[in-house]
């Protein structure tokens, strides 16, 4: 069944991959993208979708535009990336827009919502959390989405509302943004180089793209969950950058060895959080596809197919 789909954060990596999940599946597809932004990732599918410039804070322009959505898909947020550390702006945008988004899905003008949690919710953890551990987050961009997701539990069940909230682990693939680690990777990896890197001790729970678009539409499908479901998204594997470094290097015949410590660790990098998916393989039949290899060379092979998108990222890491 075709539905008016919305997507917020559009212009950015998980939302542009979902935006042409949803048109493959013949969705009537709305991207929402903040204005001034540059939604480069939309390349290819601009004629296809409408755009919507957006800012998420001015509840009733976003009331106005989202009239008569059937599902929307909330991936807007600041914070996620190193140089967002202004902490009104990642609060306005990660709790404020979200509880004027969630208010309007409470009243029922959405079939289903689901907002794009994260695992940094739970803090540290010495092993794979499950959705029913307290949040312990760390951190402005942490605390303001686990208060996302507090708000977002709370009005599904107090509204009989259809809300989900999806807990991502370290998404990668197509359309990342180039300063990434993976990008960095499979762009040095492909000259036969290796970038500047971090602690090997540094720890990550690796899911591929395609597989976080799925479990969106699975849980905009899963009328059945309890209300204010929190699922969590991963592969549920620890991967060391030591371990991702050695299977780059196989992968891509790279003799070059690792120069570890090149590059400043970040607070949150040697800190680990597995995502145990139990219950979103049980509540949603979800698990991911591809493991990290099969992953790391379908995005290889999306930077070789296309010869400007690949010199885009190329530039952007300085090769």
């Amino acid at each position: 069944m075709t539905r008016r789909v919305f997507v917020t954060g559009a212009g950015g990596f998980v939302g542009a991959n979902l935006c042409r999940w949803l048109l493959r599946d013949g969705h009537e597809v709305h991207a929402v993208v903040r204005p001034g932004g540059d939604p480069w990732r939309l390349d290819g599918i601009g004629r296809d979708i409408t755009i919507h410039r957006i800012d998420l804070r001015d509840t009733p322009a976003a009331r106005a535009a989202l009239d008569g959505a059937d599902w929307v898909f909330h991936l807007a947020a600041h914070g996620a990336y190193s140089w967002q550390t202004d902490p009104a702006l990642i609060r306005t945008t990660n709790t404020r827009a979200t509880a004027g988004l969630v208010d309007l899905a409470g009243a029922g003008a959405f079939e289903a919502f689901v907002q794009a949690g994260s695992t940094a919710e739970y803090g540290v953890k010495g092993h794979p959390a499950r959705e029913h551990e307290p949040a312990e987050p760390h951190g402005c961009y942490a605390t303001s989405k686990a208060a996302a997701t507090q708000y977002a539990r709370t009005v599904s069940r107090d509204r009989d509302a259809h809300l989900v909230t999806l807990r991502l682990s370290t998404a990668y693939g197509p359309w990342e943004d180039p300063s990434r680690l993976m990008p960095a990777l499979a762009m040095s990896g492909m000259r036969g180089r290796l970038p500047t890197l971090t602690t090997p001790r540094t720890v990550r729970d690796f899911v591929y793209v395609a597989d976080v678009c799925e479990a969106f539409v699975l849980a905009a499908q899963a009328t059945h969950l309890e209300r204010g479901s929190v699922l969590n998204v991963g592969s549920g594997t620890p991967t060391s950058l030591a371990e991702l470094v050695e299977l780059v290097r196989g992968e891509l015949a790279i003799r070059e060895r690792p120069r570890w410590s090149t590059m400043a660790s970040r607070e949150w990098d040697t800190r680990l959080c597995v995502a145990d998916c139990t219950l979103s393989r049980r509540q949603l039949g979800w698990r991911p596809a591809r493991g990290l290899a099969e992953g790391f060379r379908a995005l290889v092979d999306w930077l070789g197919h296309d010869p400007g998108r690949r010199a885009r990222y190329a530039r952007a890491v300085g090769l």
